[in-house]
């Protein structure tokens, strides 16, 4: 079994943990991304759903549609306003908000997603890996 990492909110009203061990960690540069994150890329802590357990509080949620036609759901704290996840259940994937862990050593980013839709002004890393959109079925 994993080692568990904590994490939570600016204010510290939403507390969670989830695996040590992450499906994906990665800089996404879509612009569902940029807008909730208001900077050109989120750093995406892939783990799955059901490893995420609230420890205290419980975020709003805020669903949206993807680029994929898959719906989004959201998580932040009501309060302060952290995103602190967001999920897509038909994948069975959450995106912990990587700056909500409490250790941020443990995000060590492998790959770019929609890096062709990142700002002109910013510095997209080329050396890190690609990662594709999963296509829907």
């Amino acid at each position: 079994m994993s080692q568990t990492i904590e994490g939570g909110c600016l204010c510290g009203n939403i507390r969670f943990r989830t695996t040590s061990e992450p499906s994906y960690q990665l800089l996404c540069y879509c612009t569902d991304c940029q807008a909730i994150s208001g900077a050109a890329c989120f750093a995406a802590y892939g783990v799955p759903i059901e490893s995420i357990i609230l420890t205290k509080g419980e975020p709003k949620v805020f669903d949206i549609a993807a680029d994929s036609g898959r719906v989004n759901s959201r998580r932040f704290c009501p309060d302060c306003g952290s995103r602190i996840w967001a999920q897509i259940d038909e994948l069975g994937l959450a995106s912990v908000n990587a700056f909500a862990l409490d250790h941020k050593g443990h995000f060590k980013p492998l790959s770019n997603h929609c890096p062709e839709s990142a700002p002109v002004w910013s510095q997209v890393d080329g050396s890190l890996e690609y990662f594709p959109r999963i296509p829907r079925e």
